[in-house]
């Protein structure tokens, strides 16, 4: 296996009410980087830097990961992101290997990319994802 060169993009934050929570965010002056159109598929990314705070609404979230709440770490999911589709495939296969649970196989999301959920052993939530615009 090739050596996998990923780094570490988002932060997601599963929110209950995703509208409170963008104003929120909004008003401490983070910056915007990205806000859904959809109303049926709401997300707002902010430009941390070197990182894009994301807020996802819980359930959305869940749906996507395809992760049970059971045990799961439902504040948020953390996102690696891998230099090409084949390393989403490569990586998820190695987690599996050291003890992590695919909840969802790799995919193509509604925004573009491609990417794959896994927990860890403590059920913390974890996306691979590969996006043609790096």
């Amino acid at each position: 296996m090739n050596q996998i060169q990923f780094k570490l993009s988002y932060i997601t934050l599963a929110v209950t009410n995703f509208t409170d929570m963008f104003v929120f965010y909004k008003s401490l002056g983070f910056p915007i980087y990205k806000v859904g159109k959809d109303p049926k598929h709401s997300f707002a990314m902010f430009d941390m830097g070197n990182m894009i705070l994301a807020l996802y609404p819980k359930i959305l979230l869940e749906k996507q990961s395809g992760a049970t709440t059971k045990g799961m770490n439902q504040a948020m999911s953390l996102s690696l992101n891998v230099s090409n589709k084949k390393q989403v495939n490569d990586f998820l296969t190695l987690a599996e290997t050291e003890g992590a649970q695919i909840t969802r196989q790799p995919f193509q999301p509604a925004w573009g990319g491609y990417c794959g959920y896994f927990q860890d052993p403590e059920y913390n939530l974890w996306e691979i994802v590969w996006h043609e615009n790096g």
